[in-house]
């Protein structure tokens, strides 16, 4: 008799165990249908054709998820959705990787922050209204070298005095070290930088000294990326009122021409140290975590601590700008987040970390009619995931 009482005090215990378990599931699962349609609200408001987010808590990846559709530049209509391990462009994001490899070699003595960038470029970089002031490496990382975009393009020869006509149109009449101004210029002669130093394609010495060692699956090369893992962007045209595809930065065949005649140094701007990067919305996550946790992941260190807090730092007072790194005081209520934003070609990304209560976020969305005032998708995005996951 009383094995029978025991065993059905086990099956009442299993029942309510069962009921538990199916309560919380319900929660959960109404939780997240609150978030998504959260989301998608936000989406509709910004016309998002679609998105990837991903949240890091107690650093590790605590959600990560897709919505809307990945463009098919050959039928409009269609409507594939993103698949979770897609590889988006992701825009000014790639300055980071930049950055560190720059740190790295900074590290190991091949260079110096304080180096004239015109040893290492093969050509005179100087601001002609200030002859006299060298443009360093360091003043190219945190935007303060003085140069413009005026004459942005897929090479060096606009800012080169031996090749470009209006080469003096692409510096601004101000001091050298003095005054922000982003600029993608400077990275791209930073990719030129990498190569002159270490000898190999920044591209290359990227995959080998930083993604391969962490498991990334991401390179500023396009060839090594399958392209049916892509999602791609659109623009959206103000004068037609609709989005037209971005083509450019997802042609094979102009990567491997730009390949076959590539010379180091001379044509690292093809390959857009600027903007360039492609990878996952998880992968991305992995990368940031890196940085949350001052240069290291998993027992594998890319740079040391005080470089990692070095690129962090503002390097002026009238911004909160180090070296591809921002400090953002106000995407979330009374709280610091470090990280970086990018924006070109209907991408819009942006990976941003609290280093002390180790939690993060990684947004990039691939299409978005722009608001000229007013919170950005993103940051929408963050709060939204913030106030679910984090938030206590």
């Amino acid at each position: 008799m009383a094995g029978n009482e025991s065993s059905a005090c086990g099956m009442k215990n299993l029942y309510w165990a069962g009921i538990l378990i199916a309560a919380f599931a319900l929660v959960s699962w109404r939780a997240t249908e609150s978030m998504d349609d959260e989301v998608e609200t936000v989406m509709s408001k910004h016309q998002a054709i679609g998105l990837s987010v991903v949240v890091v808590k107690n650093n590790k990846i605590c959600y990560h998820h897709s919505y809307g559709y990945n463009p098919d530049f050959n039928d409009p209509t269609a409507r594939k959705p993103i698949q979770d391990n897609g590889i988006y462009w992701i825009a000014s994001v790639s300055k980071t990787f930049i950055s560190t490899a720059i740190m790295q070699l900074v590290e190991k003595k091949k260079l110096k922050l304080d180096d004239d960038v015109s040893k290492y470029l093969g050509f005179r970089v100087r601001n002609p209204f200030f002859e006299n002031i060298p443009i360093t490496v360091g003043m190219l990382l945190c935007h303060r070298s003085s140069i413009n975009d005026n004459h942005y393009g897929w090479n060096l020869d606009q800012i080169n005095p031996e090749k470009g006509e209006k080469w003096r149109e692409c510096y601004n009449k101000e001091k050298p070290g003095g005054k922000f101004f982003y600029c993608n210029l400077n990275y791209n002669l930073l990719g030129a930088v990498i190569e002159a130093v270490s000898g190999m394609r920044f591209d290359e010495y990227i995959d080998k000294k930083i993604c391969e060692p962490l498991g990334l699956e991401a390179s500023f090369n396009l060839t090594k990326i399958d392209s049916n893992r892509l999602v791609k962007s659109c623009s959206y045209d103000r004068v037609l009122k609709r989005y037209k595809p971005s083509r450019r930065v997802y042609d094979y065949q102009y990567v491997r021409d730009a390949l076959s005649g590539y010379r180091l140094v001379e044509s690292a701007a093809s390959l857009s140290p600027a903007g360039g990067m492609k990878i996952s919305a998880t992968d991305l996550a992995m990368w940031m975590m890196v940085h949350m946790n001052y240069g290291q992941l998993g027992g594998k260190r890319i740079i040391s601590k005080k470089s990692e807090i070095a690129m962090w730092q503002a390097k002026g007072s009238d911004r909160a700008y180090g070296f591809a790194f921002s400090r953002y005081p106000n995407i979330l209520k009374d709280c610091n987040l470090y990280g970086m934003k990018g924006r070109s070609h209907g991408i819009n990304s942006v990976m941003v970390f609290n280093p002390e209560e180790k939690y993060g976020f990684v947004v990039i969305c691939n299409g978005r009619v722009p608001k000229e005032h007013g919170r950005s998708i993103n940051d929408e995005i963050i709060r939204i995931m913030y106030n679910h996951f984090i938030k206590k």
